[in-house]
């Protein structure tokens, strides 16, 4: 009788081991990101051509799938210390001037409305075919939907946004809190809490930061946003004497970056940033005519250091470049300079005092170039 027991337990304990290896292979491991797209058959303008499954912020590419039969499969493996992502899928256009193209989600809380973004969180998600549009041969919109949103992306589709300070709108205050009460877990709150912290009270912003889940007290948008409040900024829009950067070939160093003998032109781009890299051109204009009077500085705020390398190797500029750091540095330029929208350029004379600051791409009479020189006169 205790024989037999004994085979029984052994038996359970092999049943239950199969059992979870079935799991495993049908899920996927817990451990991965696992992407299943179904297109409903194998007769669209995909099948065959592969797809692309990137990190949204960085720009960079984690997996690539093609398409068989109307299906494809993104499998990323992940680590322990994985932190959810905002991402996105692409496929190729054939245009060498728009490359690829962002494929859409359907928003199951707005009518009519679709994303291009979610967040990849570890686990399973299911995605089929909802439209295809062809606009012209090589503009054409796949948009998807999602058979379960998962809870980060919930909050990126219910698109939450922080109501600023008005005089008498006291009830902002509790509608900013309870929206962090809710969801205290998530990433898009916190990066929309970074976007929004210079049109909130600074104490209520601190209060707001101290809401979130202890879990994403390792974050870097989390320590990002606690150094900002905490950095007091005493010398208003001056730009520092000395800032701590990093250069191309990898050295920290405390560079003072303001010539007293010139006007001084800091700009704030990244690679991934497209205006950014469309102004280039103009900054090349503008240091050719005018680099004997004007001392020329790019400072990159790329969290990929390696994307900004390539990018130094593609656009050859050849006046002082330097990466921006995570810390005390990007939360003093920040919060004089508010980083959040770039291309930022700031024109200084030479004591560091800002001349002009200007924000964004333009083109024509109001291109950085001549706006720039027009001042130097």
């Amino acid at each position: 009788m205790m024989e037999n027991s004994r085979i029984i337990r052994a038996l359970s304990r092999m049943v239950g081991v199969l059992l979870m290896i079935c799991v495993l292979w049908a899920c996927g491991d817990s451990r991965e990101i696992v992407i299943h797209g179904d297109l409903r058959g194998a007769k669209t303008f995909l099948e065959g051509k592969a797809l692309y499954f990137g990190n949204a912020e960085t720009r960079n590419f984690v997996d690539t799938a093609v398409v068989r039969e109307g299906k494809f499969e993104f499998r990323v493996n992940t680590d322990e210390g994985f932190v959810p992502f905002r991402a996105a899928i692409v496929f190729e256009t054939g245009n060498p001037d728009w490359p690829h193209q962002l494929v859409g989600y359907k928003n199951p809380y707005f009518k009519k409305t679709s994303e291009s973004n979610f967040y990849a969180e570890q686990g399973v998600m299911d995605l089929q075919l909802d439209t295809i549009q062809v606009f012209t041969p090589k503009n054409k919109v796949v948009i998807f939907k999602m058979d379960k949103v998962n809870p980060q992306t919930e909050v990126l589709f219910r698109h939450y946004a922080f109501k600023g300070n008005v005089k008498g709108k006291i009830d902002n205050y509790g509608y900013n809190e309870s929206i962090v009460r809710k969801h205290p877990y998530s990433l898009d709150l916190l990066r929309t809490l970074n976007f929004s912290k210079t049109s909130l009270d600074a104490r209520e912003a601190k209060h707001l930061l101290s809401l979130f889940d202890p879990k994403l007290h390792s974050n870097p948008g989390y320590i990002a946003l606690k150094t900002y409040f905490e950095y007091e900024n005493k010398t208003g829009s001056d730009f520092p004497t000395e800032v701590a950067l990093k250069t191309t070939d990898d050295k920290s160093v405390s560079e003072v970056l303001v010539d007293s003998s010139k006007h001084n032109l800091i700009v704030f781009w990244a690679s991934w940033c497209g205006p950014c890299r469309m102004e280039i051109p103009q900054i090349k204009k503008l240091y050719e005519s005018k680099g004997a009077d004007l001392n020329v500085v790019s400072i990159s705020v790329d969290k990929d250091q390696n994307a900004w390398k390539k990018a130094m190797e593609k656009e050859q500029m050849p006046w002082k470049q330097f990466l921006l750091p995570a810390g005390e540095t990007y939360a003093m330029l920040d919060k004089k300079y508010n980083l959040q929208t770039i291309p930022i350029w700031v024109l200084l004379d030479g004591d560091g005092k800002v001349v002009e600051q200007h924000v964004g791409y333009d083109t024509g009479d109001n291109a950085m170039d001549l706006k720039v020189a027009a001042l130097l006169k």
